[in-house]
């Protein structure tokens, strides 16, 4: 059965699911397995962008790394694009008092640090792993690497701090409220053209509608690596009978259903 996606942020499902997301944000009891888990369950309203449709938690790099998430994007002739997410809380400080990086803040830049390093290193797991055109990790590299850490803030000796590592780091540092703002400003989860440009016309309407389905858990870093054996250096086209095979959907689904029976 296919669904009209672009209704649901128009619903009282939608104000709740965001409503769910802030008073997790506002407790500050709360995890940062917590986090992760909400996260997990609802990646397309959170991490995601119209040209991803899939995301991987606790994709493992070797045997010493393990990464919050990756998106995979479709990159059309320059091969799929892997952004690689490290998480902490939405109430871990990015600086001490005394205006140093405060080392929650120092452990996620080293995770970042940790990770490029080991790509860098084991280039024949990196095409294994993470399929695509080359396995260059610094310059014109098909790598992101972002980190989400504590609110938003009006600070502007903190912003300029945070934009200095960040383009020194070469890292995407955001806060929580920024998924939040993405979520509620979102009006398309996917966009098929994008992705599968001619091919999209090939493919079954109804696999594209599923395929776009915003409720689709994040999959397992085992998951990943299967596909990734049969994957080349452009993944949605080649793979899309596979992911709708492993994917499976948050609560949040079951309640849409009912609306939309």
């Amino acid at each position: 059965m296919a669904y009209d996606w672009e209704s649901l942020t128009g619903t009282h499902l939608y104000r709740k699911i965001l409503d769910d997301w802030c008073m997790l944000l506002d407790n500050t009891e709360s995890t940062e397995a917590a986090y992760h888990g909400f996260l997990a369950a609802c990646p397309a309203m959170f991490l995601m962008e119209a040209d991803a449709c899939l995301a991987v938690s606790k994709l493992k790099l070797g045997s010493e790394y393990e990464t919050d998430f990756v998106v995979v994007k479709e990159g059309y002739s320059d091969g799929t694009i892997y952004e690689l997410i490290e998480i902490e809380t939405p109430h871990t400080p990015l600086f001490d008092k005394s205006g140093k990086p405060a080392a929650r803040f120092n452990a996620a830049l080293q995770q970042i640090r940790d990770w490029k390093r080991f790509l860098m290193n084991n280039r024949s797991a990196f095409r294994r792993m993470l399929p695509t055109v080359n396995t260059r990790v610094v310059s014109d590299s098909r790598l992101r690497f972002k980190i989400i850490i504590g609110r938003r803030t009006g600070d502007i000796e903190e912003l300029e701090k945070r934009r200095q590592i960040s383009e020194e780091e070469n890292v995407e540092i955001i806060s929580f409220d920024r998924l939040t703002e993405t979520a509620r400003n979102r009006r398309v989860f996917w966009n098929d053209a994008d992705i599968f440009s001619a091919e999209a016309e090939s493919l079954d309407y109804e696999k594209r509608n599923e395929l776009a389905n915003p409720f689709a858990r994040c999959i397992s870093d085992s998951q990943w690596k299967g596909f990734a054996k049969k994957a080349r250096s452009h993944f949605y086209p080649r793979m899309v009978d596979e992911i709708l095979r492993v994917r499976t959907y948050n609560e949040y689904f079951d309640e849409f259903k009912k609306l939309n029976p």
